[in-house]
Parts: C-alpha cells; sequence; structure tokens
C-alpha cells in the first residue's frame, strides 16, 4: 500500500516539475519558483506524515 502511495506522489510531483519547466521556458520565473517548491514540499509532506 505504501509502495502505491508513493507511486501517485511520485506522478503528482512529476506533473509539478514538468509544469514549472513550462512555465520557466514562458518567462514565468516567480510562477515557475512557486509551482517547483509545491512539488518539493509535496515530498516533504509525504515522508513527514508516514514518520
Amino acid at each position: 500500500m505504501v509502495l502505491i502511495m508513493w507511486i501517485a506522489i511520485a506522478f503528482i510531483i512529476l506533473y509539478y516539475l514538468l509544469m514549472g519547466i513550462t512555465l520557466w521556458r514562458q518567462k514565468n520565473k516567480v510562477g515557475a519558483i512557486v509551482v517547483i517548491l509545491l512539488s518539493l514540499s509535496c515530498i516533504a509532506l509525504h515522508y513527514l506524515s508516514y514518520q
């Protein structure tokens, strides 16, 4: 079950990172940084909630 949750989180993080890259290429640097920080916080929150 934990593996399924990590796979789902990995897909969400991948989506956010790709969106951040797209925003960066569209010259929206602030939006890209915020979206990438959001994806990093998803990792941290998921890790901390299962400790």
